[in-house]
């Protein structure tokens, strides 16, 4: 079965592709403390309470978004020492 062209997933299958993708975020990014303690609860409740693959894809999906809102900061935060670092050389070439 295809959905506007790409083919249907399993509950199974969106469940590993999820977990994957947890891991690439846990092995690149460490998350600060109030983010910590909100990816603890979450994988407290994937691993004893989620009973099937729709409620652990359910939790997966909230700790996914705590990573990409965490990612989200170092993006702006580069981004923005990205541009100051060019507003001051603009400054000093003129000078």
């Amino acid at each position: 079965m295809f959905f506007r062209g790409m083919p249907f997933m399993n509950d199974e299958e969106v469940y590993r592709l999820h977990l994957q993708l947890l891991n690439v975020y846990e092995k690149s990014i460490r998350p600060s403390g109030a983010n910590q303690r909100q990816i603890d609860h979450y994988k407290q409740q994937l691993f004893m309470y989620a009973e099937d693959n729709v409620q652990r894809i359910f939790v997966l999906n909230q700790l996914l978004k705590l990573h990409e809102d965490s990612r989200e900061y170092l993006v702006k935060d580069c981004a923005d020492r990205y541009f100051s670092r060019d507003h001051y050389e603009d400054t000093e070439s003129s000078v």
